[in-house]
């Protein structure tokens, strides 16, 4: 008697759940028309451009060259993630770091390392300030240009 008391409990508790779970599958019509209110059912990864940019010079101003800069991506905490791709500084001290769609981050450490030795490294957390300006406004993935930018002066050794 229990045994039926619980399979007839079961069997209500999945229905319910199953006619609550086709609520969520609703999808929003363009436009703005929205025939069935609930949630958005969306599909997909968080992801964001990048672009890092400054300019290394030295005590004096003067552009430094072949200056090796990494960054690293930062989380909702302050541990690493992994290290980005590294980037060396032009002849006018200038490097220019990008990457296409990474999972958005709040901060990042960049460190500029002198490649000859003569001055010394140089590091800076810097929060990521994000344009949406070209992203669509139903695009609710895409966190749109992450832009930062970074000078450095480095100090001989």
């Amino acid at each position: 008697m229990k045994a039926k008391v619980l399979t007839r409990i079961n069997a209500l508790l999945a229905l319910l759940l199953s006619v609550l779970g086709f609520n969520g599958c609703f999808f929003r019509v363009k436009y703005g028309v929205d025939p069935n209110p609930g949630p958005i059912a969306e599909y997909g990864c968080p992801h964001a451009q990048f672009e890092v940019t400054g300019v290394v010079t030295d005590e004096h101003n003067a552009p430094l060259e072949n200056v090796e800069i990494i960054v690293k991506e930062m989380g909702n905490t302050d541990t690493p993630r992994e290290y980005l791709q590294k980037v060396y500084t032009d002849e006018q001290g200038t490097y220019l770091y990008t990457s296409d769609y990474l999972f958005p981050m709040d901060s990042m450490d960049i460190i500029a390392t002198d490649t000859a030795g003569i001055y010394q490294e140089d590091s800076v957390r810097v929060k990521v300030d994000y344009d949406r300006s070209g992203v669509a406004p139903e695009d609710h993935w895409n966190a749109g240009v992450g832009i930062v930018y970074q000078d450095f002066q480095l100090k001989k050794k």
